[in-house]
């Protein structure tokens, strides 16, 4: 009876203990692309309306993570942390550096940033993408973070392999060297390690996602709407878009699954 006794306490006193306090509820995953005023298209979203979306998520008593924390997280490894949230944006547009970044600053959230690195410092098609020198920049305030977006696949990766018949596939070797070279890229702007990748509009299979786990990538973001657990898989991360159409209240909504 002593014995059951004493391994109750035991067991109270450990399993309260902050270091076995694991990753509990689940992280929803916020996507932006452009910060611009006047709005341009479905996907961007104003200076003002931006900040006051980031005001409501602290307001609301939402924790925003950075992508180590989020790794954490997905693998059950986080400390218990109330109503976790993950700020991501795609594509690398330099008005996230203009707009978004020091709003990030001020309020002190961490964001991360899914680059197409064939496009740092270019204007290809309607907007400026972000400068070696901003990307630089941005990662030394350790706010932010950044993943890859590719860099130069920036498209439906599988209707271009699925247009093949030959096995293997020769998409998948360009793909692997597509994601090695947007790694190092990255790797050697911020001088640190890149981990995380976005599929372009969420495109890809078992082999791509092979792929880009052999590259060293440890969590893979997909285009899929949804909520993350402790016990999700890290290969298939769900997120969340704001469009032009959301404010601080329906991205609150969001956030909670209303």
């Amino acid at each position: 009876m002593k014995s059951k006794i004493v391994f109750f306490i035991l067991n109270v006193f450990f399993l309260s203990s902050p270091a076995f306090l694991l990753a509990q509820g689940r992280l929803p995953v916020l996507v932006y692309h452009h910060i611009e005023d006047p709005l341009k298209s479905e996907v961007s979203c104003t200076p003002n309306e931006f900040l006051a979306q980031m005001q409501a998520i602290l307001k609301n008593g939402f924790t925003p993570l950075n992508i180590q924390e989020a790794r954490l997280f997905i693998g059950g490894a986080l400390k218990r942390i109330r109503n976790p949230v993950l700020i991501t944006f795609d594509d690398g547009y330099e008005s996230v550096y203009n707009f978004a970044f020091p709003v990030l600053e001020k309020l002190k959230i961490p964001a991360t940033v899914f680059m197409v690195t064939a496009r740092i410092g270019q204007k290809p098609q309607f907007s400026n993408y972000l400068t070696r020198n901003e990307i630089a920049e941005m990662a030394s305030s350790t706010l932010i973070s950044f993943g890859s977006h590719t860099d130069n696949l920036h498209t439906d990766i599988m209707r271009i392999k699925n247009a093949f018949k030959q096995n293997p596939n020769p998409v998948d070797e360009l793909l692997k060297e597509d994601l090695k070279l947007s790694k190092e890229k990255l790797e050697n702007i911020t001088k640190c390690e890149v981990f995380a990748l976005a599929w372009p509009y969420g495109k890809h299979d078992d082999a791509t996602v092979k792929i880009a786990r052999n590259c060293g990538f440890h969590l893979i973001f997909t285009s899929k709407y949804g909520y993350n657990e402790p016990s999700s898989d890290p290969f298939e991360i769900k997120r969340i878009p704001v469009t032009s159409r959301d404010t601080p209240d329906s991205v609150i909504k969001k956030i909670k699954g209303r």
